[in-house]
């Protein structure tokens, strides 16, 4: 009887020990993954900050390119739009009028005709 006491108390020591050593395992495992996870936000948080900023900068180049584009194609058009005004309208003459105002016309007395003639 004695024996199996002595067994037992041994037994139930152990796994007292055991369990109480592997519960100290556990809670410095659980603080490095708490640290971990802690570390794995902030870079998160600053890979998502420097995502920001790339879009950011993206955004503003695009912008300038759009703008850039813009100012081309209006130069482009207004370079169109004279060049097509030349080819429809005659060729014109300026003249200065008796109520001295400048008009413009095919000839000088075209160009004055309700001005009062050319000066």
């Amino acid at each position: 009887m004695f024996r199996h006491l002595l067994t037992t108390t041994a037994i139930t020591c152990s796994l007292a020990l055991g369990i109480a050593t592997g519960g100290f395992a556990q809670t410095d495992d659980a603080k490095k993954a708490k640290q971990e996870a802690k570390e794995a936000g902030r870079d998160a948080g600053d890979a998502a900050k420097h995502a920001g900023k790339a879009t950011e900068h993206a955004a503003k180049k695009t912008g300038q390119v759009v703008e850039d584009a813009a100012k081309e194609t209006a130069t482009g058009t207004k370079k169109a739009a004279k060049a097509v005004k030349h080819a429809v309208t005659p060729d014109t003459t300026t003249a200065t009028c008796k109520d001295g105002t400048v008009q413009y016309g095919k000839t000088k007395t075209t160009a004055c005709i309700d001005h009062g003639g050319v000066r």
